[in-house]
């Protein structure tokens, strides 16, 4: 019972069910207490103690469904027409065949299906499949499963005309067994890996994708990646408070500590240390929300805003031929709603860097100053409009630095319209960015800076 409730909780885990241990340890008390005969009294205990948001409560009912299904498995009617002598059939198997196969057969022409499923489900334990660990085990699982049960037997046992059964519905039955063996397995592993590997049955794909450029991101999976950057925003910000809490401290201030502990006659016990004064830090993230560079100025805008407790002085501003400032739609509307209006309202056009960085300048280029860091993330490709390099130049010299976040890979920023070579000396960095990856690298190294 311990093995197979810790399997349950992992599964659950799987499925974004958040079970501590101490309320792992409560449950499993729960499952002593009410037994394992009423399916219903045992799921509704189970809830109370692991479920707590609705979401939450959701997931654990479909959880719970699909990993107990064996042991609640209502018996199944009988479908399995009877044209052919059972004992004809197995006759023949024994002849020449293990065991195990004639069992596995016995157990369809009996119409005992929970046997079946319960020797399936014993070959999977036997094959591990509990440890299952990649989309790429499955058909490994599956072959093993089926070598359990006899069905490499079963394949040669057809393959060879002189011992298969000499009737042809018998042979044509036995290969509909095959076949229905197969599917059943095959259901048995896609239902394991489900469980303890992807809940969702979206993680190989979603893992894909995000190895992927964002800009070729399927829409259908904007909303598993918008997941996986909260998480990785509050991993982020959790090891920035951390590491934070340890900075603050600062190092021992000697002559402090011995003016402070005079009067113990030399005997240290008030420690001072030494303080360090920063200045607020403004952030100006300047974002290119044409059709070429939307998608990566979402997930990046996403990301940053997920930041917004750690930091706090954000200014976004978005642009493809006009620039505007976009900070207040960011902050009064949930997040996905303010990134749709702001690629809306600034994404039309044919992208200008030049007019955009005038905008910037006349907008707040005063506000920018030797406290401030200036993001762009862009392509840089003006349409053959006059870059004016200048202007950016400009800006660059009031901030303390500029980091350039572009989705192109090196070797196409000296390529077409592309001004990335004008604009590049005047960055303290440039960044190819086009990877969830990339944004997750570039947001630790700019909250190591954070004060």
């Amino acid at each position: 019972m311990e093995l197979t409730f810790g399997r349950f909780v992992a599964a659950l885990r799987n499925a974004d069910v958040r079970a501590s241990p101490a309320e792992t340890l409560t449950a499993f008390e729960i499952v002593v207490r009410v037994g394992i005969d009423d399916k219903a009294l045992l799921k509704d205990s189970l809830a109370l103690a692991l479920a707590k948001s609705r979401d939450e409560k959701a997931r654990f009912e479909d959880t719970f469904e699909r990993f107990f299904a064996l042991a609640f498995r209502e018996r199944a009617k009988p479908s399995f027409v009877r044209r052919v002598d059972r004992d004809a059939i197995l006759g023949e198997l024994q002849a020449g065949a293990s065991p195990s196969l004639v069992e596995t057969v016995a157990n369809v022409l009996d119409d005992d299906r929970d046997s079946l499923a319960f020797r399936i489900h014993r070959a999977g334990g036997r094959a591990g499949i509990h440890g299952i660990s990649s989309l790429r085990e499955k058909p490994i699982f599956a072959r093993q499963i089926g070598a359990f049960l006899g069905l490499d037997e079963l394949d040669a046992y057809l393959a060879n005309p002189g011992l298969a059964a000499s009737e042809p519905e018998s042979r044509e039955l036995l290969r509909y067994l095959r076949h229905y063996f197969r599917t059943q397995i095959g259901d048995y592993v896609d239902a394991q890996y489900r469980l303890h590997l992807d809940a969702s049955g979206k993680k190989a794909i979603l893992e894909a994708a995000l190895k992927s450029n964002l800009d070729q991101l399927p829409v259908a999976y904007h909303q598993e990646v918008r997941r996986v950057v909260e998480m990785l925003a509050a991993k982020l910000a959790k090891e920035h408070r951390r590491r934070r809490k340890r900075a603050r401290r600062g190092v021992l201030d000697l002559k402090k500590t011995l003016r402070s502990n005079v009067a113990y006659n030399g005997t240290v016990f008030d420690l001072k240390w030494r303080q360090q004064k920063r200045e607020p830090a403004a952030l100006f993230v300047m974002c290119d929300v044409s059709n070429s560079v939307a998608r990566v100025a979402r997930f990046l805008l996403l990301f940053l805003y997920e930041l917004t407790d750690i930091l706090p002085h954000i200014r976004a501003f978005a642009f493809s031929s006009r620039l505007g400032e976009v900070t207040e739609v960011m902050r009064e509307k949930p997040t996905e709603a303010a990134i749709e209006e702001v690629l809306f309202a600034w994404g039309k056009g044919n992208t200008d860097y030049a007019r955009a960085f005038a905008d910037f300048r006349e907008l707040c280029g005063s506000a920018v100053n030797q406290h401030s860091t200036l993001i762009v993330l862009g392509d840089a490709r003006s349409n053959y409009y006059d870059p004016r390099a200048d202007i950016f130049e400009e800006l660059t010299r009031r901030a303390k630095q500029t980091y350039w976040l572009n989705p192109e890979p090196r070797d196409q920023w000296r390529e077409g319209d592309s001004e990335m070579r004008r604009y590049a000396p005047y960055c303290f960095r440039v960044e190819t960015c086009n990877k969830l990856r990339d944004i997750e690298r570039f947001a630790d190294r700019l909250l190591s800076m954070a004060p």
